[in-house]
């Protein structure tokens, strides 16, 4: 017999609905301790960037409220709820939901700015 095992994959993913975004748990992982994200998008990428912020940057001004969105951190996912925040990623870059309910991307944590990068032009079928 020549068995070949498999391991969990470890490997972050985000799905874009059209009402929310939703991390798997290798993604959210980096979240645990954010108290809001920034999400914004690089042009030069094609990469939705998301990025954490702490309730003491908040505090201190470094980012207004308005321009923060809250995540949700559950055991097996995290949540950004917003229909307007998808409505902003689709205008910048194309995301067809009359074919599909959601899109699924591969993604990669950036330790040293604390932000997520999700690669939409590496959708994963």
């Amino acid at each position: 017999m020549d068995v070949q095992w498999f391991s969990k994959s470890f490997e972050g993913v985000v799905t874009v609905y059209e009402t929310n975004i939703t991390l798997n748990t290798v993604a959210s992982a980096h979240f645990k301790n954010a108290y809001r994200t920034l999400i914004g998008y690089d042009q030069k990428s094609h990469a939705l960037i998301i990025k954490s912020i702490s309730k003491d940057e908040v505090a201190m001004g470094l980012y207004k409220e308005d321009e923060t969105h809250q995540i949700s951190i559950k055991p097996s996912y995290g949540r950004i709820n917003g229909k307007n925040i998808v409505r902003n990623i689709t205008a910048v870059h194309p995301l067809d939901f009359s074919q599909t309910a959601f899109h699924k991307f591969q993604c990669e944590w950036h330790q040293q700015e604390k932000f997520l990068q999700v690669f939409l032009e590496r959708e994963v079928l």
